[in-house]
C-alpha cells in the first residue's frame, strides 16, 4: 500500500466492530491487524473505541461509534487519525452516502480515516475514492444478501415443523432439541439455544393452562360469551395470564384466533429487514405447517370460533361499522377505544384501525372530534388541517418532478418510488411542568421511517413555525425528547431544522455516481 502523504508521527485512535461474522473479524484479529500497521506506519495508538457484538447496518445502538464521531467533533481530541481494520468494520450501512456521510465529519475536524487492511491509499484520490466506493457498496450488499438467505433458512425450518419465534404464547412451550432430535429440556421465558445446529419444537405447556385455553373456546362457541365477559370472568377468579397479569380481552382474542392452537405453525407474518420498520405481509406470503405440533383444540371447534368471531364485524360493511360508532358518540358519556370495546353492539377498536387506518379516522368519518389531551377543540382541528396541507404539498411537489408516492391510510407516512419513507406528524408549542414553553419529540417506537418529519406549531397563534427534518438514527427511539424554543436551544437538532418542506425534494433526488475520471 503507497500514499503520497506519510502518516508517521501521528496518533490515532482505533476502531474495532465485531458482530457475528466469522473469526477472520473478531476484535483480537481486527487489534493485530492496525497494530500491525500501526507499527509498520510509524503511528501511535493512543486511544480505543470497541462495539462488540454490534451490526453495522446502522449508527444506531453502536455507542462506540457514537462516542468517536462525538470526540471527533470537540474542539480539543488527542488524535488525527482514526484507524479501522477495513471498509465493513466501519459499517454496512444500505446508503453508501452514510458511509462517506460520517467519514467527511472526521474529515472536516481534520481526523483522517484509514482503512488498515485495503489495498487501495489514503491519500484521498481519484482510485482511493472510486475503491472506497464500490467497497462500501459491496458491504452494504452483503448485508441484504445474507438477510435473504437468513430469512429463507428460517422459512425451510419453519415449514419443517421447528418454532422460529420468541414465547409461543398462553398454553405452549418451547422444547431444545438436537440436531439428531434428542430432546434437552424444555427452554424458559427469554432463554435461547446456545448452539446453532439445535432446534426448538412446540409443544403443549402446562396442563392447567391447555385446560384453560379449552374452556374459553368452550365459554365462546358453546355459551356465546364474547371476549370481554371471558376476560372479566379469569380475572374475576383470580387466574392470570402467562405474564402474571390481568387479562384483557385483546389477548383472549388472540387465543381464539391463532392457529398455533391447532398445530400449525405459521412464520413471516410480518417483515423487518436490515433494521427497517415492521411491516404486516400479505397472509399469502406467510410460511405455514399444518399439524407441526399437537393441537390443543381440535380444528372444528377452532373453525367455529372463526365463524362466530367473523359473523360480528367482517360481514359488515364499513358504512355500517360507521352508522354504529355515529350512534355511539351521541349517547356515549366516554368515547374511548376502551369504551368501545366494552360495548357488546360495538365492533373493536382495532376493527376501526383496520378499515380507516386509525380510529382518529373513523371519528373524523362520522364528525366526531374529541378532546386532545387539554389542547382545544378548534387547535386541534387546525393541526391535523396544517399536517394534511403539508403532506398533500409534499406529493404534489414529488410526483410533479417524476416521483411514485404512496400514502399510508392514515395519511401521516409517505412512500416515495418503493425506496424512501417518511412519516409525519405536528408538535404544539405548550407548557409542560410549569415550566416555559417548550416543544417535544419522539422517535416512533412501532415504525421506522427513514425520515421524521415535524411541523412545529404555535398553539396560542395556531399556525406552523418550521420544519424538523430528523434522518433514521439521529433520535434514540423511544426517549421524549423535551426542548426550549428559545434561539439554539435545539442544541445538535438544529442542524435538522429548514424553513420549509422543500428540503425533501432535495433528499429524495437520485444523485449519479462519478466516473472514475471525475465527469
Amino acid at each position: 500500500m503507497s500514499a503520497s502523504t506519510s502518516l508517521a508521527g501521528r496518533t490515532a485512535a482505533q476502531y474495532v466492530r465485531m458482530s457475528t461474522d466469522y473469526q477472520q473479524y473478531s476484535t483480537e484479529n481486527q487489534r493485530q491487524g492496525i497494530a500491525d500497521f500501526a507499527q509498520r506506519e510509524g503511528i501511535t495508538i493512543v486511544a480505543t473505541y470497541e462495539d462488540a457484538g454490534k451490526s453495522g447496518v446502522t449508527l444506531r445502538r453502536r455507542p462506540a461509534l457514537v462516542q468517536l464521531l462525538h470526540d471527533v467533533q470537540t474542539a480539543v481530541h488527542s488524535f488525527s487519525v482514526v484507524l479501522v481494520y477495513d471498509v465493513s468494520r466501519w459499517g454496512r450501512f444500505q446508503d453508501v452516502d452514510e458511509y462517506a456521510h460520517y467519514e467527511y465529519m472526521c474529515r472536516q475536524a481534520g481526523v483522517q480515516v484509514v482503512y488498515c487492511a485495503e489495498q487501495f491509499s489514503w491519500d484521498g484520490g481519484a482510485t482511493a475514492a472510486l475503491m472506497k466506493t464500490i467497497k462500501r457498496t459491496m458491504a452494504g450488499e452483503y448485508s441484504r444478501e445474507l438477510s435473504r438467505k437468513v430469512f429463507v433458512g428460517q422459512c425451510r425450518l419453519a415449514e419443517r415443523g421447528f418454532w422460529q419465534g420468541a414465547a409461543p404464547g398462553y398454553g405452549l412451550q418451547r422444547i431444545l432439541v438436537a440436531s439428531d432430535g434428542t430432546v434437552k429440556g424444555p427452554l424458559r421465558d427469554r432463554e435461547h439455544k446456545s448452539i446453532q445446529t439445535d432446534r426448538v419444537i412446540v409443544t403443549p405447556g402446562d396442563e392447567h393452562e391447555v385446560a384453560l385455553v379449552r374452556r374459553i373456546y368452550d365459554w365462546y362457541v358453546l355459551q356465546g360469551v364474547g371476549c370481554r365477559r371471558i376476560a372479566g370472568r379469569l380475572n374475576g377468579f383470580g387466574i392470570y395470564n402467562g405474564h402474571g397479569r390481568s387479562w384483557n380481552p385483546q389477548q383472549i382474542t388472540d387465543i381464539l384466533s391463532n392457529e398455533k392452537y391447532v398445530g400449525t405453525n405459521i412464520y413471516a407474518r410480518t417483515s423487518r429487514k436490515l433494521d427497517a420498520g415492521w411491516h404486516k405481509k400479505p397472509s399469502s406470503e406467510w410460511t405455514r405447517a399444518e399439524d407441526a405440533f399437537p393441537a390443543l383444540v381440535d380444528r372444528a371447534t377452532f373453525d367455529a370460533a372463526k365463524s362466530v368471531r367473523t359473523g360480528r364485524t367482517q360481514n359488515l360493511s364499513d358504512d355500517e361499522i360507521l352508522k354504529r360508532l355515529g350512534e355511539f358518540v351521541k349517547l356515549a358519556e366516554v368515547v374511548t377505544a376502551k369504551a368501545i370495546d366494552a360495548t357488546q353492539t360495538m365492533p373493536a377498536g382495532k376493527t376501526y384501525s383496520r378499515r380507516f387506518g386509525s380510529i382518529g379516522n373513523a371519528y373524523a368519518r362520522v364528525g366526531y372530534e374529541p378532546d386532545c389531551r387539554g389542547v382545544g377543540l378548534e387547535v386541534s382541528r387546525t393541526s391535523r388541517i396544517a399536517l394534511q396541507e403539508c403532506v398533500e404539498k409534499t406529493i404534489s411537489a414529488l410526483t410533479a418532478v417524476g416521483h411514485r408516492v404512496e400514502i399510508s391510510m392514515d395519511e401521516t407516512t409517505i412512500r416515495v418510488d418503493d425506496e424512501l419513507v417518511i412519516r409525519f406528524a405536528v408538535r404544539l408549542i405548550l407548557r409542560y411542568d410549569r415550566r416555559g414553553p417548550r416543544w417535544r419529540v419522539r422517535w416512533p417506537t412501532y415504525s421506522s421511517p427513514d425520515f421524521l418529519v415535524i411541523l412545529r406549531q404555535d398553539s396560542a397563534f395556531k399556525i406552523p413555525l418550521d420544519f424538523y427534518v430528523f434522518p433514521r438514527g439521529s433520535l434514540r427511539p423511544g426517549y421524549d425528547f423535551s426542548l426550549s424554543i428559545r434561539n439554539g436551544s435545539g442544541g445538535p437538532f438544529e442542524v435538522f431544522r429548514y424553513p420549509d418542506e422543500s428540503i425533501l425534494l432535495e433528499l429524495s433526488e437520485r444523485s449519479r455516481m462519478e466516473a472514475f475520471d471525475g465527469r
